[in-house]
C-alpha cells in the first residue's frame, strides 16, 4: 500500500466507524413513541454518510455529490427526533460539500440553509425544547465554517502547486535559453574561426605554401579542440549550475582569459589589441564568464561581419563598475545598420544582453554602430 493511497483508507476507516456509533446511537434513542419513519431515515442518513465515503475512495465524484446531499437532507430531518444524534452525518455532508473545491460553493451553502430549515421543520412535530434546537442549528452553522476554512486552504494548496508548477516552467525555460546562448557563444566563437582558418588553409594550398597552409591546419585543429573544451564546460555548466556561478576569479585570471580570446582572433590571422584601465579586482564567477563571453561574441562579429578590420577592445574598471568596450571599423559599402543586422540572427548579442542582465548586481550590454565603428559595449556593476 503506497503512502498515497493510506490516508484514502484510513478516512474511509475513520468515516465507518463513525457511521456505526452514530447508527447505533439512533437505534439506541428511538421509543415507542416516535414513528417508525424517524428510525428509517436515521438509518438513511447513515449508510448514505458511509456510502458517500466508500465512492469517494473509490472517486466516483457524482455518487459522492448525491450521497453527500441525501445524508444531509435526512440526517437534518430527524436530528431533532433522535436527540441531535443524526446532526452528525447531516454537518459532516456539510462540510464535504462546501469544503470540496471541486464543487461551487453555492451548492454546499444552499445545502447547509436547507439543513436548517429541515431541523427546524423536523423539531415541529416533537416539540423540541428551542435551546436544543438552537443547538443543532449550530452544529450545522460550524460545519459550514469549517468547509469554508478547508475550501480556502485547498484553494491556496492549488495556488500554490500552480505557482510550482509556473516556476518549474520559468527554471526550464531559462535552462532553455542558458543552453541556447551558450551553444551559440561556443559554436560561433569555435566554427566561425574554423571556416576562416580552412578558407585560408584553400588558399594557401592554391597558392603553393604548403608551410603555411600547414601551420594554419594545425591552428585550425587547436581551434577545434578549444572549441570541444569550451563546449563540455557549457556543459558542465547546465548540470551544475550552481558551481559554475559562484565563487570569485581573480584578477590575474581574467585577464590571461581575455588575453587568451585576443591572441586566438590574432592567430587568425586578424589584428586585435586589449587595453586595461583603473584597477582591477576579483569578480564573481558570473561576472567574468559575462566579460569573457561578451569579447568572444565582439570578436566573433568581427570576423564575421568586418573580415581584415582590426579590433580594439578597453577594459576600464572604476570603484562600482567594470565596462569592455570592443569596436572595429565598420567594412567599405556597408549600409548601417541594416547590413550588420542582416548578415546574422542577431541571437549572440540578444545572449549577451540576457547574461548580462541576469548578473546579481546587474549590468548591461549594447551594440551598434558609432560613427564610422561598430562598437560593443558591456558593463557588470560591481556595486
Amino acid at each position: 500500500m503506497t503512502s498515497s493511497i493510506w490516508p484514502g483508507w484510513l478516512a474511509f476507516a475513520l468515516n465507518l466507524v463513525g457511521a456505526g456509533f452514530v447508527a447505533y446511537s439512533i437505534a439506541g434513542s428511538h421509543v415507542a413513541e416516535r414513528p417508525p419513519w424517524v428510525l428509517v431515515v436515521g438509518m438513511i442518513a447513515v449508510v448514505t454518510w458511509a456510502a458517500r465515503s466508500l465512492c469517494a475512495l473509490l472517486g466516483a465524484r457524482r455518487l459522492v455529490l448525491v450521497f453527500a446531499v441525501v445524508s444531509a437532507a435526512t440526517g437534518s430531518l430527524v436530528t431533532p427526533a433522535t436527540d441531535g444524534v443524526a446532526v452528525v452525518p447531516a454537518a459532516i455532508a456539510i462540510l464535504v460539500l462546501v469544503g470540496d473545491i471541486r464543487w461551487p460553493a453555492a451548492l454546499g451553502l444552499g445545502t447547509a440553509f436547507v439543513s436548517v430549515a429541515l431541523i427546524v421543520a423536523g423539531a415541529l412535530p416533537f416539540d423540541t425544547a428551542v435551546a436544543a434546537v438552537l443547538g443543532e442549528l449550530a452544529g450545522i452553522l460550524l460545519a459550514t465554517f469549517a468547509g469554508l476554512s478547508r475550501r480556502q486552504f485547498r484553494r491556496s494548496e492549488e495556488q500554490s502547486a500552480l505557482l510550482r508548477d509556473r516556476e518549474a516552467a520559468m527554471r526550464e525555460e531559462a535552462a532553455r535559453v542558458a543552453l541556447a546562448r551558450d551553444l551559440h557563444d561556443v559554436l560561433a566563437h569555435s566554427l566561425g574561426g574554423l571556416v576562416v582558418q580552412l578558407d585560408a588553409v584553400d588558399a594557401l594550398l592554391e597558392a603553393g605554401d604548403t608551410e603555411e597552409a600547414r601551420r594554419r591546419a594545425v591552428a585550425a585543429r587547436g581551434l577545434a579542440a578549444d572549441g570541444l573544451a569550451d563546449a563540455r564546460r557549457a556543459v558542465a555548466a547546465l548540470r551544475d549550475p550552481e558551481s559554475a556561478t559562484t565563487g570569485t576569479v581573480g584578477e590575474e585570471a581574467l585577464a590571461a582569459s581575455l588575453d587568451d580570446l585576443i591572441g586566438a582572433h590574432r592567430a587568425l590571422g586578424a589584428t586585435a589589441d586589449l587595453t586595461v584601465t583603473g584597477r582591477p579586482c576579483p569578480l564573481a564567477a558570473a561576472q567574468a564568464a559575462a566579460l569573457q563571453r561578451a569579447l568572444q561574441e565582439a570578436l566573433s562579429n568581427a570576423r564575421k561581419h568586418a573580415p581584415g578590420q582590426p579590433v580594439r577592445a578597453d577594459l576600464d574598471w572604476k570603484d562600482d563598475r567594470v565596462t569592455l568596450r570592443v569596436c572595429n571599423p565598420l567594412p567599405a559599402g556597408a549600409s548601417v545598420p541594416g547590413e550588420l543586422a542582416r548578415s546574422g540572427g542577431g541571437h549572440g548579442l540578444e545572449g549577451m544582453r540576457e547574461r548580462f542582465a541576469a548578473l546579481p548586481l546587474g549590468g548591461t550590454a549594447t551594440a551598434g554602430a558609432d560613427g564610422d565603428r561598430f562598437a560593443v559595449t558591456a558593463e557588470a556593476r560591481l556595486a
